[in-house]
């Protein structure tokens, strides 16, 4: 009966106070689910990312030697106990250009069973000259990758192509996050992984080898047994290394000796061959050399001859104008010849007739007057007859004689006359015959003339005729002189200019020659040094060192379960005061619900009732409450929180495909049994405590605490100022001190808790504002080309100079060195400076606490905080730094700079020249764009640097930006989680202190209001005391808040960064004012609980 009246009250006691019940229920559900979810997130994190590695055949084991790995290495490891698979496999890494950005690929062979790629577009590779890419860069399927080494080795003395047709796309389970690791040339990282048939290389043996433990598969990665599993294996590869390296040594003798006859005689019929080029080059030399002297002789005689050509047809150009002007003469005198002749012609025709017919007249004249001259002749002739006939009869000097002799006389005086007289008329005769003759004459002349005029002027005109005949041909004559002149002109000029061709390539086929020469000779004696130093490290080959690797030599690999191990270091620390403020302000709700029911256990204990029995209620109630909690937290907390944050972490790892978030029973048991123990405890004290009294000191109630006088009192002028119900709020928040410090705890650790997650939110972005704009202050970096001259390099300088976007530059060297101090190494950059003296406009150097500014002189190195601390070492001490293979320099640490992002070790030229004894070969150009520039100007600005010969690739500072502030977005929900998570338990505790608050004074509040006061005035009176309380207890959050929030900022930073310290005024303020509001929203929802107060409880008796 007892049993079943205990049992009755139980569940009534639970409608009675349900509110309570439900608060205690859901404080503990969000403790549990906060503590286990979080706890949880490492160890599913962990079976994630073992999922994923298992599906993907990841190596367990890595294995490299100095000489290589055979396929006889790999079948010796496979007959090692543990060993499941092994498999050779062949990398390099190579350059690509595309778009004038230069890429370091990873170029690694497909294996068949182990680290099997995820094809996420085409296919995989089966030919000779076919990949796959890395599906994080921006190749194409379809598109032809051109490779180029990075260091003095061809392509092709690793592959058997140099260029690579991608098919397909993919990802590796050797790279799970977005960094792909470094390497030792282009840039110093590699961008991504390219995937080839193993036929597509072109080795004797394999560059590594990997390893699948067998049964590793069935233990979780990161743990502690799938580790020693490894290791074990691990020592048993070790210890067939040894035999390992003897016999490939033996190979390696046999084929260098080999290989060394071989070359021995390539070299000396090398030598043969290049001593009989150099003496046929030397011989056309010669050759070449006298053609040009017997071409120079010809052309300055050709030159002579052109020139006397010259003179010939300037002297006939001359005769032949000389001869044109007479033509045109000629022309002018024939046509007046011509004139005059025409002109005669018709004076001859118009005469002709009329003289023609004088003529005719004057003959028959003539004829007439001969034929009287004949008769008088033959008159005279007959009287000389008859003289002489007289003179015949003349016989002496006789009278008769006489008379004859005078008449002889006489007749012959007549004959005389007659004579005379004929001779005149005959005279006359002859003249006008002559004249007769003349005119006759004349005409004929006249008509000869003409005749002969018109002759003349025919021949003149034939003559002339022939003469333009004779000019043209001569012009045309002289013309094609002239054009035969010009081209043995330009023939010479031609023959000028091939001879200062063939002087210039016999120059260069002379300094050819020389150099040709120095160079065999070079070749031949570096070809025997070779051979001498081949044969001296043949007779050192030492037995080779093999180097075996476990899975952190991967990239991120330590990286994610690093992650993982944070979330258990937030675990341990965040959820843990999660759960603590859970935990007392259950428990507080439990000791206020067994100290209220005093009255009602002192009944039950006067009637009769055994302790255990009274206080199965309460242990009932709590259990319930707090089981029930757990239950709900466990269930809720362990699937989503852990599902929410490895969510977030994909920014990081996006090729993780599948996530599983297993319960863990061991943190749900962990979370239960605290809540249940702290809870149960709780009450069971508090129950035994009050079951110690007797019932009927606990049938009364408890007599007030007496009052004190406060602080506040004693300072007078303060306390006379404040009203009676200020000062009753000071007082009652003094007197129930236990109730004080919970709620302030409570709000206080609430406080806190948002406090740290806006101030995780503050100190992860605030990095990337400080990196960007306080410390580095240069837009990027300008890569010069590998083969680049130094004269190419002082061009490049003067373009800057007069580049109107750049605003100034400065040279630098940047590469990634080993750093090692304090028993540890670190991959970091070493960054030389051009110009000391300016480098406070790149970089800001000073001291993240005290900010005093540093400046870079030659007593040693800057190296930036997370660094000094990771290699725990100090201002003053010193660190070796190692480049490749080279040997490793020890430098000073100077002074210890702020820095957020990566790894940084600062020069002076002069510093690294006195440790290192080299000059700086520098190869980049720090760069500042104009202020003001936006990131497109930026770009824009450097795609006209980029289009120089001499750059490479240009890097800019905002992309690097761009990518911190997407991987530390996968953070911002982690930090959403925890911040509403904060102001979920901030509203629980707030609700449920104020309830207890509520209930505790209920006959204070009744007798209140039967004094008059008014259901506000009444909640003003309980509200100033909550809000009082909410303000101390902010105030108490944020020193605590602080003080957790380096703890936090320090346990979650990975090795790359270093966290902000600092939170923002606004995260206080933001904390505070949700903390206010929750206060607030409280104290509306108790209103109404207030003013459902009985007045009538009051004046009950309370004896």
């Amino acid at each position: 009966m007892a049993k079943k009246i205990t049992r009755k009250n139980f569940y009534m006691e639970i409608r009675r106070s349900f509110g309570r019940f439900i608060s205690i229920l859901f404080i503990v559900a969000l403790g549990v689910a906060f503590f286990s979810g979080i706890r949880a997130s490492e160890p599913s994190m962990k079976i994630t990312g073992d999922a994923y590695f298992d599906k993907s055949d990841l190596m367990d084991i890595k294995a490299v030697s100095t000489l290589g790995i055979t396929e006889d290495d790999v079948k010796a490891v496979r007959n090692v106990k543990g060993v499941g698979k092994a498999e050779g496999a062949y990398s390099a890494d190579f350059l690509n250009i595309k778009n004038k950005k230069q890429y370091v690929l990873h170029v690694m062979s497909r294996m068949e069973d182990i680290n099997k790629i995820t094809v996420s577009e085409g296919r995989m590779p089966e030919k000779v000259g076919e990949c796959l890419v890395d599906d994080q860069m921006k190749y194409k399927v379809g598109e032809t990758i051109r490779l180029k080494s990075g260091t003095d080795d061809k392509v092709k003395d690793t592959l058997k192509v140099d260029e690579l047709k991608v098919v397909g796309k993919g990802n590796s389970p050797c790279y799970i996050a977005l960094n792909r690791g470094s390497t030792t040339i282009g840039t110093g990282i590699v961008s991504g992984f390219v995937v080839v048939p193993e036929k597509t290389f072109h080795l004797d043996v394999y560059t590594e080898m990997y390893v699948q433990v067998q049964d590793a598969k069935d233990l979780t990665a990161y743990t502690g047994a799938y580790k020693q599993k490894v290791k074990t294996v691990k020592k048993r590869l070790e210890a067939i290394t040894e035999e390992r390296g003897k016999i490939r040594k033996e190979e390696l003798l046999d084929k260098a000796n080999t290989k060394l006859e071989k070359a021995q005689k390539k070299l000396d019929d090398g030598k043969a061959e290049s001593e009989q080029k150099l003496s046929d080059a030397e011989r056309q030399i010669t050759d070449g050399e006298t053609q040009i002297s017997q071409a120079k002789e010809t052309l300055v005689s050709g030159k002579s001859q052109m020139e006397d050509a010259r003179k010939k047809i300037r002297a006939k150009q001359q005769e032949l104008d000389a001869a044109k002007k007479t033509y045109q003469n000629g022309l002018q005198q024939l046509e007046q010849g011509k004139k005059q002749y025409e002109q005669g012609k018709a004076a001859y025709d118009a005469q002709y007739a009329e003289a023609q017919e004088q003529i005719q007249t004057g003959e028959q004249g003539l004829a007439v007057y001969r034929a009287e001259l004949d008769q008088g002749w033959d008159g005279y002739h007959t009287l000389l007859k008859n003289i002489e006939a007289l003179k015949a009869q003349v016989s002496g000097e006789t009278e008769q004689d006489q008379e004859l002799t005078q008449k002889i006389r006489e007749l012959e005086a007549q004959a005389q006359e007659t004579k005379q007289t004929l001779d005149a008329k005959e005279q006359d005769y002859q003249t006008k015959k002559s004249e007769l003759d003349t005119a006759k004459q004349q005409l004929t002349n006249g008509k000869a003339e003409l005749d002969q005029a018109k002759a003349q002027l025919d021949a003149s005109e034939i003559k002339l005729s022939s003469a333009a005949a004779s000019i043209e041909s001569g012009q045309k004559q002289l013309d094609a002189g002239k054009a035969e002149l010009e081209a043995q002109e330009q023939t010479l000029k031609n023959g000028e200019v091939e001879i200062a061709e063939n002087e210039a390539k016999l120059a260069d086929a002379r300094k050819e020659y020389e150099e040709g020469k120095k160079t065999s000779e070079a070749e031949i004696a570096k070809g025997e040094k070779k051979l001498a130093d081949a044969g001296k490290q043949i007779s050192q080959i030492k037995n080779p060192k093999w180097y075996l690797y476990d899975r952190s030599t991967l990239t991120e690999y330590d990286g994610f379960g690093e992650n993982a191990d944070r979330m258990r270091a937030i675990g341990k620390v965040f959820p843990v005061m999660f759960f603590l403020v859970a935990a007392l302000i259950s428990l507080t709700g439990m000791t206020r619900m067994v100290e209220e029911q005093r009255i009602e256990i002192g009944t039950m204990k006067a009637l009769g009732y055994g302790n255990f029995s009274i206080a199965s209620k309460y242990l009932g109630y709590a259990f319930l409450a707090t089981a029930g909690g757990s239950v709900l937290g466990v269930l809720v907390g362990e699937k989503i929180l852990p599902y929410i944050i490895i969510y977030a972490y994909e920014i990081m790892y996006p090729h993780i495909p599948k996530i599983y978030v297993p319960y863990h029973m061991s943190y749900a048991v962990m979370a239960s049994a605290a809540s249940i123990a702290c809870t149960m405890g709780a009450t069971l004290a508090s129950c035994y405590k009050e079951l110690a009294a007797e019932p009927a000191v606990l049938m009364r109630p408890p007599a007030p605490k007496n009052g004190r006088r406060v602080f506040l009192e004693r300072i007078g002028f303060i306390w006379k100022r404040m009203n009676f119900t200020w000062k009753s709020t000071i007082r009652n928040l003094m007197r129930y001190k236990k109730r004080f410090f919970m709620t302030v705890f409570g709000i206080g650790g609430c406080m806190a808790l948002m406090l740290v997650g806006y101030g995780v939110r503050d100190s992860v972005y605030e990095i990337a504002d400080i990196q960007y704009e306080e410390i580095q202050l240069y837009d990027g970096h300008i890569f010069y080309k590998d083969d680049v001259t130094k004269t190419e390099k002082e061009e490049l300088k003067e373009y800057l100079k007069t580049d109107s976007d750049i605003q100034s530059y400065m040279e630098a060297d940047m590469r990634s060195v080993t750093a090692s101090g304090g028993g540890k190494k670190l991959s970091v950059y070493q960054c030389i400076l051009g110009n000391p003296k300016i480098a406070e406009k790149y970089v800001d150097f000073h001291d993240r606490k005290t900010k005093e500014s540093y400046t870079l002189t030659g007593d040693g190195v800057i190296v930036s905080e997370k660094t000094a601390k990771l290699l725990n070492v100090k201002e003053g001490d010193t660190i070796k730094v190692k480049k490749g293979t080279e040997k490793s320099v020890t430098v000073k640490i100077a002074h210890i700079c702020e820095n957020y992002m990566g790894h940084y070790i600062y020069f002076t030229p002069q510093y690294y020249k006195k440790v290192s004894g080299k000059t700086v070969k520098y190869n980049c150009i720090m760069f500042r764009a104009k202020n003001g520039y936006s990131e497109d100007q930026v770009k824009k600005a450097g795609e006209k640097i980029l289009s120089k010969e001499q750059v490479l690739t240009i890097s800019y500072l905002l992309d690097i930006r761009d990518q911190l502030d997407d991987m530390l977005a996968s953070l911002n929900l982690v930090i959403i989680v925890l911040i509403v998570s904060a102001g979920m338990l901030a509203f629980v505790v707030l609700y449920n202190l104020n309830s207890i608050n509520i209930t505790e004074r209920q006959r204070e509040l009744a007798t209140l209001k039967v004094l008059g006061f008014y259901d506000t005035e009444v909640a003003e009176y309980v509200f100033r005391e909550n809000i009082l309380l909410t303000l101390i207890g902010s105030v108490a959050g944020v020193v605590f808040g602080k003080i957790l929030h380096l703890f936090v900022i320090q346990t979650v930073e990975v090795d790359a960064a270093m966290f902000g310290r600092s939170i923002y005024l606004k995260s206080y303020i933001y904390s505070f004012l949700f903390t206010i509001g929750f206060s607030l929203f409280v104290n509306w929802v108790m209103y109404f609980k207030l003013k459902k107060i009985d007045m009538v409880e009051s004046l009950k008796s309370i004896e």
